[in-house]
């Protein structure tokens, strides 16, 4: 590797955080590089508006040429291109079938599975649709919505599809404050009777999540010891997911309010 390219794409990371500018002092305590070594850096993105420079403060933050590589390297991503690898090594680490939904109105569809190597089963078609708040994969993609989707939904109505289905407001406002606290959800027979799910939300460039993946296994397989193993992995790989999206949790924040 370049090590001079790895100071400056450092000194980029560094300058993420939201709504902040540095110094030259501070950017060098952060980095642990010299003063002399983050100033080239610094003037090399500023000749090129990779970075600006306050005249009147001496700080530094991101500049606007970022901006339409940012544009482009979203449009080069594809959901389901990043995500099918994803889901094969979630089925593979938990020998279970791992599913990727994405919004359709109200509703959560599967876009892609993939299939661990247990025998029995839990069916879930790609291309199913099922309300938003049934079943964790789905409710962690509900719970990163926007305010105004959320009342929205509320007001469109809560359809039983199981005898465990959240059909309450109030209980389901509460369940959903609890999944974007611990960014993982898990839910049993919420509309497959005998079935638990483990689902965690998948985020792009802001704190709106695009999609969420998950488990669905038999209640036979999810004892505390596997359920603890799966919850581990399901968030893991929805952060490598997210990552892979564009997201970062330095520049990602939530005005978002239940």
């Amino acid at each position: 590797m370049i090590q001079s390219l790895i100071r400056a794409i450092a000194v980029l990371e560094a300058l993420k955080e939201p709504g902040k500018s540095f110094s030259l002092a501070e950017l060098s305590e952060q980095l642990g590089l010299p003063p002399s070594t983050i100033h080239r850096i610094l003037q090399t993105f500023v000749s090129k508006n990779y970075v600006t420079r306050d005249e009147k403060t001496h700080l530094y933050r991101l500049g606007p040429a970022l901006i339409s590589l940012g544009i482009t390297a979203a449009h080069n991503i594809d959901l389901h291109e990043a995500a099918l690898p994803i889901l094969r090594k979630l089925s593979a680490l938990t020998r279970e079938d791992a599913f990727l939904v994405i919004l359709s109105g109200f509703k959560g569809v599967v876009l892609e599975k993939t299939e661990g190597p247990n025998n029995l089963k839990v069916i879930e078609k790609s291309g199913y649709e099922i309300d938003l708040h049934c079943g964790a994969i789905r409710k962690s993609l509900l719970a990163f919505q926007p305010d105004s989707f959320l009342h929205n939904f509320m007001e469109h109505g809560l359809s039983r599809h199981a005898d465990n289905t959240i059909t309450n407001p109030k209980a389901l406002i509460e369940d959903l404050g609890e999944i974007r606290k611990e960014e993982i959800a898990v839910s049993q027979g919420e509309y497959i009777p005998d079935a638990v799910e483990i689902g965690a939300p998948v985020f792009g460039s802001n704190r709106t999540s695009v999609a969420a993946i998950g488990l669905i296994v038999p209640i036979s397989r999810a004892d505390k010891k596997h359920l603890t193993a799966f919850k581990k992995a399901v968030k893991q790989y929805a952060r490598e997911l997210s990552c892979q999206l564009g997201y970062t949790e330095s520049t990602a924040k939530s005005n978002q309010t239940l």
